[in-house]
């Protein structure tokens, strides 16, 4: 957010950011059946400014759309793994 603030060239005077995970898992790794998973995520913002409100909705609107980690979790993406054991491909 501060990134994006300052090439809007706006003041925060303070923000904070609150990211609350929601993990579970399922089955046994002795089963070979384990699996995890993720519920979802909470974040939580709260921004010291005293820059016009409008100007700071903008601003978090920018931020949230230049967010690396929010695109990925909220839009599909390819992932690519490749496994090795011992310098050799491991296949799985």
């Amino acid at each position: 957010m501060s990134q994006v603030a300052a090439k809007k060239k706006l003041v925060l005077q303070d923000e904070r950011v609150k990211v609350t995970a929601h993990f579970r898992e399922q089955g046994s790794v002795l089963r070979g059946d384990a699996a995890g998973f993720c519920e979802g995520f909470n974040i939580e913002m709260r921004l010291e400014s005293a820059e016009p409100v409008e100007e700071m909705a903008q601003l978090v609107r920018l931020a949230r759309q230049m967010c690396f980690t929010e695109v990925a979790l909220t839009n599909p993406v390819s992932v690519t793994v490749n496994q090795w054991l011992n310098g050799e491909p491991l296949d799985v």
